[in-house]
């Protein structure tokens, strides 16, 4: 990945389906958090810098992460995704080029997948891409609302979508690449969701898209690496996928 290229991983909040007791983004796969597996992919990436958004147990996360080359924010209201991404403004201020924003939570997403999402958006000359997949059982993610051209229209949330839109199974998997310049000015202008009282990141995507920006998707062949672990089922699941794609696979000695 070239130089000019940040990333801000999401680690701030809750994880209230896990239990809430516990920074999900801690929960322990074969002895290793979901952040380290993240963190890992990242760090093969090369970018110029990495800030991860705390909050809920930030002293854990803070800990966890000790000695890595990262730069911590604070999200001190646990307002939305849209919220901690902005959280890291100031860490940027004197950065220019692109932002990758991953989830802490989603801990599989391969090195591949972050290349391609990069070429295709400079590629397309985007001020956004996204990562999309098609799900047999998208409860609970947003829903990527295409044109008749093919052409991605909006992001709707599950909170809001409507009877036939929860039909679609194409969904967002919450990894962006952003020109940083569009993605801070566009975070200023969006307004807190009523219904869930958050600022939505994706609002940004629906912002850059009636404003005529370039806003291309690509959709991996591979859903499962969009997993993201929100409860104890997601967590068995991401275990089976773990030992059946990513554990390490050893040479017996002859």
């Amino acid at each position: 990945m070239q130089k000019n290229t940040a990333v801000i991983i999401l680690a701030a909040g809750y994880g209230k389906r896990l239990g809430g007791e516990h920074q999900k983004t801690l929960t322990k796969i074969f002895g290793k958090p979901l952040l380290y597996y993240l963190l890992q992919t990242v760090k093969k990436c090369n970018p110029e810098r990495i800030i991860v958004v705390v909050g809920f147990q930030k002293e854990r996360v803070m800990e966890e992460l000790a000695g890595e080359h990262v730069i911590f924010v604070e999200q001190t209201q646990l307002l939305g995704t849209g919220h901690a991404v902005m959280t890291g403004m100031d860490a940027l201020s004197d950065f220019n080029g692109n932002v990758f924003i991953l989830c802490g939570d989603i801990p599989f997403i391969t090195l591949g997948t972050i290349k391609k999402i990069k070429k295709i958006h400079d590629e397309t000359s985007a001020d956004c891409t996204l990562l999309t997949a098609i799900v047999e059982n998208p409860y609970g993610y947003g829903r990527i609302k295409r044109n008749g051209n093919g052409a991605i229209e909006k992001i709707i949330e599950e909170a809001n979508a409507t009877s036939e839109e929860k039909q679609i199974k194409e969904i967002n998997a919450g990894i962006y690449i952003f020109n940083k310049e569009k993605l801070f000015q566009s975070l200023h202008k969006i307004n807190l969701n009523p219904v869930k009282k958050e600022y939505y990141l994706t609002d940004v995507v629906e912002l850059l898209i009636k404003q005529g920006r370039t806003v291309s998707t690509w959709t991996t062949p591979m859903p499962e690496e969009t997993l993201g672990i929100n409860t104890p089922q997601d967590l068995m699941r991401a275990k089976q996928y773990f030992l059946c794609f990513r554990r390490p696979k050893f040479r017996s000695r002859k």
